[in-house]
């Protein structure tokens, strides 16, 4: 067995897939472990006590930050998150996949979330 070194972990590619779709070929990366967290803060956001979430474009936004065009740049940025929301899911959620697949996530992952978010809500009610 080999044993992983810093050097190691810091030269480790994001994986990416190069995806053909309805609508033309596209990359397809997943995503860093500070962009994994930026992603979950902006779906579950937790302020004081409360915690909200924030579920309207969590697909949109995570076709944002994980499709590439054929020259390996962000193919959308903010101004087009609207634009995003009304891709037909058909379209968006196989890419979704593996975006997900490639980030290291599950399937249930953002419930699983908002799950904990829940349970820690009425945690938090019930002792404050």
């Amino acid at each position: 067995m080999e044993w992983a070194t810093k050097d190691g972990f810091f030269k480790a590619k994001v994986p990416r897939e190069q995806m053909t779709t309805e609508i033309g070929t596209i990359w397809v990366y997943g995503l860093k472990c500070g962009e994994k967290d930026e992603y979950e803060n902006a779906v579950v956001r937790f302020k004081a006590k409360s915690r909200q979430v924030h579920l309207a474009n969590a697909r949109a936004k995570l076709l944002q930050i994980t499709v590439y065009d054929q020259h390996g740049k962000l193919m959308f940025d903010d101004t087009e998150m609207g634009q995003l929301c009304e891709v037909p899911a058909i379209i968006a959620d196989p890419i979704l996949d593996v975006a997900r697949r490639l980030s290291g996530m599950t399937t249930g992952e953002i419930e699983e979330l908002v799950k904990n978010s829940e349970t820690a809500q009425k945690k938090d009610s019930n002792t404050g």
